[in-house]
């Protein structure tokens, strides 16, 4: 293992390394051109191209931005959903990339910086490292060391690269691979990247892909779980599942400390860009991997105000949803929707592709219910409005029927007798005060600490609730004292919903 941690070799290896010319300079040449992405220029400049044109509609981004969470599989898979993120730093003026990610292929302990002094080569051309900020971080700690053999065969960082030399005009990167990703680890990344000066010019990524090889509507469970700590600016949150097995990340470590590393940047929004799977491209939904796409900000005055005023706090996607106007057309093609996902699931593993209007694609939350004569059969529900309004009832429709842990998986000969009931839900809503709430109209989300409930607006309807019984059950159903609505330490949110069945 060649590790360079004495202080007087680091000086001697910067020494000469400034007074070499970019002709000496150490190449770190392309590993997986040709497998993960294409290895010819113009193939990989169309793949490229492809994938940023693709990206119908960004989010506003009013505000410094600090950091983007993106997947590392094969381009064909995840690079759709890279692009997302990628897509922001066009016009951006950003020059520096400190690029983050796990060590899939090399063990080693503590960092690696492959850099300074190193150019790292695409088929699109060379990038150099910031020998700067390379040396910076070499210097911050002596578990932060150059292990060439760490990046030699990885594909973490290199398969950013094409995209980053396609949107931005010559930037310069810092290449970080963590060994391990334990706690002790992960928290000196984080400290490292929060060492570096930063300023408007900058940017940090973390690369990572989800949940490996599961059944889509059994990954998607672990996803929203990570996703929704993303949401709420909570990394420690997300380790924390990370640990326990409830989130799934190969770079789940080097997300928290990214994360961590903005937010004391002052980052204080992120925006989920896009999710999807691996089976959206290969048309397998039975063994897929997850990929996430998001952006960390630091939001201007301006914002900030607004959303002081804001009681929702929607995000981006969220705010999407309140634009939905379901004709009875709509309602009655999400519930053929609905029937056919789980047919076809059931029948061979597969949902099928929709074609839908406008406005059942825009980003929307939902919950699918099925019942069976008067008899619950299952019920999943997305919370987070992340994917169109269709494929979230398609997902939810199969999970309902093969993934809610408390029946048994659904089987084809009874779908005759299936009644599937869709609940589209409004953004969540943070309860002041308990008179804010209305039975029969609001769902409750109750939250304390790791433990999270929601109930639907029917469910209180249905079982003949008062406002305290439902707050009661809405506890238990997080797994929490039912009195624990009272707490200080108790977040309520309040919600509605649009229900249609067959």
């Amino acid at each position: 293992m060649k590790i360079i941690n004495n202080p007087a070799v680091k000086l001697l290896f910067i020494f000469l390394i400034f007074y070499m010319t970019d002709s000496y300079a150490e190449i770190r040449k392309p590993a997986v051109a040709g497998a993960f992405y294409p290895g010819n220029t113009e193939e990989l400049k169309k793949m490229i191209s492809g994938h940023l044109s693709g990206v119908e509609t960004m989010p506003a981004i009013d505000g410094q931005v600090i950091a983007l969470l993106v997947p590392h599989a094969g381009l064909v898979y995840s690079g759709q959903i890279a692009a997302h993120a990628y897509k922001i730093l066009e016009n951006s003026g950003i020059k520096r990339v400190i690029l983050c990610g796990p060590s899939h292929r090399y063990r080693f302990n503590g960092l690696s910086v492959y850099g300074p002094g190193v150019q790292w080569e695409t088929p699109l051309g060379m990038i150099a490292c910031n020998d700067d900020l390379c040396q910076h971080l070499l210097n911050f700690n002596k578990n932060v060391n150059v292990i060439p053999e760490a990046h030699y065969q990885e594909h973490c960082l290199e398969v950013q690269l094409p995209y980053l030399q396609t949107v931005l005009t010559r930037p310069e990167i810092v290449p970080v691979l963590i060994g391990p990703q334990d706690h002790g680890t992960v928290k000196l990344l984080s400290e490292a990247l929060q060492s570096l000066p930063f300023d408007s010019q900058t940017v940090m990524i973390a690369s990572s892909d989800w949940q490996h090889y599961r059944p889509a509507s059994e990954g998607w469970k672990y996803d929203s779980t990570g996703i929704k700590c993303l949401e709420d600016l909570d990394p420690d949150r997300l380790e924390n599942y990370l640990q326990t097995g409830k989130v799934e990340m190969c770079g789940g470590g080097v997300t928290v400390a990214v994360v961590k590393a903005a937010l004391a940047k002052g980052a204080n929004r992120l925006k989920i860009l896009k999710y999807g799977d691996s089976g959206d491209v290969s048309g397998d939904k039975t063994a897929v991997v997850g990929y996430v796409a998001a952006v960390l900000y630091k939001a201007d005055e301006k914002e900030n105000d607004s959303r002081k005023t804001d009681v929702k706090k929607t995000s981006n996607m969220e705010k999407d949803l309140e634009k939905y106007e379901l004709s009875d057309t709509d309602k009655k093609q999400l519930l053929q929707i609905a029937r056919r996902s789980i047919e076809s699931y059931l029948a061979d593993g597969t949902i099928p592709e929709f074609e839908v209007p406008g406005n059942l694609s825009l980003p929307g939350a939902a919950f699918v219910t099925l019942e069976k004569g008067e008899t619950l059969r299952g019920c999943i529900g997305h919370v987070m409005a992340v994917e169109p309004l269709y494929k979230t009832v398609a997902t939810c429709a199969v999970q309902a029927a093969v993934s809610d842990p408390r029946f048994p998986p659904v089987q084809a000969r009874e779908m005759k007798d299936i009644h599937i009931e869709i609940s589209v839900l409004t953004p969540q809503q943070k309860v002041a005060s308990l008179d804010e709430i209305e039975v029969g109209r609001d769902g409750l989300v109750i939250a304390m600490g790791n433990n999270r409930g929601l109930l639907l607006p029917q469910v209180a309807t249905d079982y003949g609730w008062n406002k305290t019984e439902f707050l009661q059950h809405t506890c238990r159903k997080a797994g929490l004292p039912i009195d624990a609505y009272k707490s200080p330490e108790a977040s309520i949110y309040k919600f509605q919903a649009l229900v249609f069945g067959e």
